[in-house]
C-alpha cells in the first residue's frame, strides 16, 4: 500500500484541534505541505483531502459510482432534513432528483423578475430611510422570501425561518466536528434548542402543505410537484416522511447558500466593480467564497487517487474553497476580479465547482444564478454601497461559508 502523506497531529485526536480552531487555514496548510492527496486523522476518523481538479473529477464524476453520501456529515445533516437530496443514499437520491429536476430547468425561472422586484421594492424603501445596512442580514431576509415565493408560491416572515435555521446550522456543525455524537444513539439526546428548531421548521412545512391541499389553485411549483408525487402510486410515490424531508430540504437549502454568496458579492464588488456584469460578479463571488466549501464522500470500494491508496469505507474530502484559490489554475487567486468570467475568457476545467460536479451537481444552480444576477443588477442600478470603515471581511466556515459577523455598508442613491 502507498499511504498518502499528512500532518501527524496529537497522539489521541490527530488534527481535530487544529481543524476546529481554523478549518480553512488548516486545510490550506495541509495541502501546501503535503500535496494534492493528504491523509488526515481526526480522533478515530481517517479522511483524505483531495485537492487537484483531475483527482476531484475522478471522485465526483468519472468514478462517482464508487463514492456515496453515507458519511458523518450526511448523517448529521439528516437529523434536520431526513434522507433527502442532501443526505439520501443513491437510490432514494435518484428518485428525489428525477421528481424535482423538471421544476428547476432554466425556463422554469423565466418569469421570476417581477416576483423579485416585488420583494426588492420594500427593501429599497427601508434602505432609503436607514442610510446604512447589514448586508449579511439583508440578503438573508430577501433570499428567504424569494425562495418561499418561487418554490412554494407563498409568503412567510423570513425571521420565522432564519431564527431556527441559525440554531440548526450551528448545532449540526458542532456535531460534525465532535468525535462523538450522543444524538446518534437516540434523537431524544439532541439538545433542546435543536429539537425546538426542528419542530418550528416542521410546523412551517406542515402549514404550507395543508394550505396547498385546501386551495383550489395549484400553481406549477415545487410544492405541487411534491404533493402530486405523494398522491401517486407505485415507485414514484413519496411517503409522508419523504414529502416532509424534501420540503424541509428545499425550504432551508433553497436560500441559505445563495444569500451567503450575495453577501460576499456586495462586500467585494461595491465601488470599483459596480458597473461589471452582475452574472460575472456573482460567479467571482462564489469562486472566492463557495457556500459549500467542503464536500465529503465515502469510498464504497478501495481506490487509488493520485498514486495513493484510498481504503474502502474511508472518507474523502474535497474543498472548492481550496481549489478555487490554486494559483496554478487561477492567476492572482485571492484578487476579486469578475472579468475572469467574461465571455471568451478561458477557465480551468474542473477547477471551478461552486455547485458541485457530476451527477450530484446542485439542482438549484440555475435558480441561484437567476436570483443573484437580478438582485445585483437592481441594487447597483439604484444604489452606491460602501463598506463602513473599521471592518474586515471574515469567513465563518460551518455547514456553509458565511460571513463571520454583521457587515455594515452605507447606502445612497447612485
Amino acid at each position: 500500500m502507498t499511504r498518502a502523506p499528512g500532518p501527524k497531529g496529537s497522539l489521541l485526536w490527530g488534527s481535530l484541534g487544529a481543524f476546529k480552531a481554523d478549518s480553512l487555514g488548516f486545510l490550506a496548510q495541509a495541502a501546501q505541505d503535503h500535496g494534492d492527496v493528504v491523509r488526515l486523522r481526526f480522533g478515530p476518523i481517517t479522511a483524505h483531502l483531495i485537492n487537484h481538479p483531475a483527482l476531484v473529477e475522478q471522485v465526483l464524476s468519472r468514478n462517482a459510482a464508487n463514492y456515496d453520501k453515507a458519511t458523518r456529515s450526511a448523517d448529521r445533516i439528516a437529523a434536520t432534513t431526513g434522507r433527502s437530496l442532501l443526505s439520501a443514499d443513491q437510490t432514494a437520491w435518484a428518485r428525489h432528483r428525477r421528481l424535482i429536476q423538471p421544476a428547476f430547468q432554466p425556463r422554469a425561472f423565466d418569469g421570476i423578475g417581477p416576483v423579485l422586484d416585488d420583494l426588492i421594492a420594500p427593501m429599497f424603501v427601508r434602505w432609503d430611510k436607514a442610510g446604512k445596512i447589514d448586508i449579511v442580514d439583508e440578503m438573508m431576509q430577501l433570499v428567504i422570501a424569494a425562495a418561499i415565493r418561487i418554490l412554494f408560491s407563498s409568503s412567510i416572515d423570513p425571521q420565522r425561518i432564519n431564527a431556527p435555521l441559525e440554531i440548526l446550522l450551528a448545532d449540526t456543525w458542532r456535531r460534525i466536528e465532535a468525535p462523538l455524537d450522543a444524538s446518534l444513539l437516540s434523537p431524544r439526546l439532541h439538545r433542546p434548542a435543536f429539537k425546538k428548531a426542528v419542530a418550528q421548521i416542521d410546523a412551517i412545512v406542515l402549514d404550507l402543505i395543508q394550505t396547498r391541499r385546501a386551495s383550489a389553485q395549484r400553481p406549477d411549483d415545487v410544492l405541487t410537484r411534491l404533493l402530486d408525487a405523494h398522491a401517486a402510486e407505485g415507485e414514484a410515490q413519496l411517503t409522508d416522511q419523504e414529502l416532509r424531508d424534501a420540503a424541509v430540504t428545499l425550504l432551508l437549502a433553497g436560500h441559505e447558500t445563495t444569500a451567503n454568496a450575495l453577501s460576499w458579492a456586495f462586500i467585494h464588488a461595491s465601488g470599483a466593480f459596480q458597473a461589471a456584469d452582475p452574472a460575472h460578479i456573482f460567479a467571482e463571488a462564489i469562486r472566492l467564497y463557495p457556500s459549500i466549501w467542503i464536500i465529503e464522500r465515502r469510498a464504497l470500494q478501495a481506490d487509488t487517487i493520485g498514486g495513493f491508496d484510498i481504503p474502502r469505507g474511508s472518507s474523502v474530502l474535497i474543498s472548492p474553497f481550496l481549489l478555487h484559490r490554486r494559483a496554478d489554475f487561477w492567476p492572482d487567486p485571492t484578487r476579486f476580479d469578475p472579468a475572469r468570467f467574461a465571455d471568451g475568457t478561458p477557465r480551468p476545467r474542473d477547477a471551478y465547482l461552486p455547485f458541485g460536479l457530476g451527477q450530484h451537481r446542485c439542482v438549484g444552480l440555475h435558480l441561484a444564478n437567476r436570483i443573484a444576477a437580478h438582485v445585483i443588477g437592481r441594487v447597483f442600478a439604484e444604489f452606491d454601497l460602501r463598506a463602513l470603515p473599521g471592518q474586515t471581511p471574515r469567513t465563518d466556515p460551518g455547514i456553509t461559508l458565511r460571513h463571520a459577523q454583521p457587515f455594515w455598508m452605507s447606502v445612497s442613491r447612485s
